[in-house]
């Protein structure tokens, strides 16, 4: 079976090597490795260069001339891959040695499965220390797990990340939304839950970086326009559920995406941006009462 991963990243040259490496250390290798760099202006794309000439028919560049946004940039990397099955990590994030290793197992094991994913931790930016864990003694949910992404009823509120999935499934499914440059992870998985089986790893296997830079960090308005958006596109996947299991989907979307446009709206206010946060209310508000009931 034929192991593809692939990397997105943007003016990131200084942490890229950190990724690209935990990749080419794995304890399975991988039989191919597409580097996305979405119009990187600090370098990245001769650096991208120097390992396919380090590594030739592994890395596999994909070289961006114009700036498209994180979700275009995987939809590029998923339409180059060519393995059974795919995972990814961001630039500035690091696998551990036996993530290809486990997870493929998994799946192997489990053909029912098309998604496999392990835990993860975040570290300090230079990746010396932890911050947090993932998952810390919690149930994980496994099999059918859509209704636990719809809701975030995951460990922390936080979904699984860097999953592997099988690539003629996901292609089956479609690739992520060119309309969100934020949650486009989320609308993602999402989608490949409510038709996919998932089937998780009881290991640590990739470490995140904890900074301000990342897109996370983007304003509070525009993480509550992305999250409507998100809602309004995937509530008819909730349809098929009983009433009272739809409904209870619905609301805790709902009740999530308030408590972001709560934390927005507070942000803005300490930060003097007193109109910011009116509009922070206002979106979240309306969505509210449109769709609580």
């Amino acid at each position: 079976m034929r192991l593809s991963v692939f990397v997105t990243s943007y003016n990131q040259k200084h942490l890229l090597p950190v990724a690209i490496d935990s990749i080419l250390a794995q304890t399975r290798p991988a039989d191919e490795i597409v580097i996305v760099d979405d119009a990187s202006s600090d370098g990245s794309q001769d650096l991208i260069r120097s390992y396919e000439a380090a590594h030739p028919g592994i890395v596999r560049p994909v070289l961006h001339e114009r700036n498209t946004g994180v979700a275009q940039a995987r939809i590029d990397a998923l339409n180059k891959v060519t393995g059974d099955s795919v995972t990814y990590v961001d630039g500035d994030d690091r696998f551990l040695p036996e993530k290809l290793e486990l997870e493929e197992r998994a799946l192997v094991a489990n053909p029912r499965a098309g998604i496999a994913f392990s835990n993860n931790r975040y570290q300090t930016y230079d990746l010396a220390q932890t911050v947090s864990t993932w998952i810390e003694n919690e149930p994980v949910p496994q099999g059918d797990v859509f209704f636990e992404t719809f809701t975030r009823s995951f460990p922390k509120r936080s979904l699984f990340r860097m999953e592997m999935v099988r690539t003629a499934e996901w292609r089956r499914i479609g690739f992520h939304d060119p309309n969100l440059n934020i949650y486009e992870d989320f609308d993602m998985r999402i989608r490949l839950t409510k038709q996919l089986k998932a089937v998780y790893v009881d290991a640590m296997t990739a470490e995140i970086r904890s900074h301000q830079m990342g897109l996370s960090k983007s304003a509070g308005e525009r993480h509550i326009a992305c999250l409507r958006y998100v809602y309004d596109k995937n509530l008819h996947l909730t349809d098929d559920l009983d009433p009272p299991k739809r409904k209870a989907a619905r609301r805790a979307l709902a009740g999530w995406i308030s408590r972001v446009g709560a934390r927005a709206t507070l942000d803005a206010l300490q930060q003097g941006r007193p109109m910011t946060a009116v509009k922070c209310g206002l979106g979240t508000g309306r969505m509210l009462l449109g769709r609580l009931l």
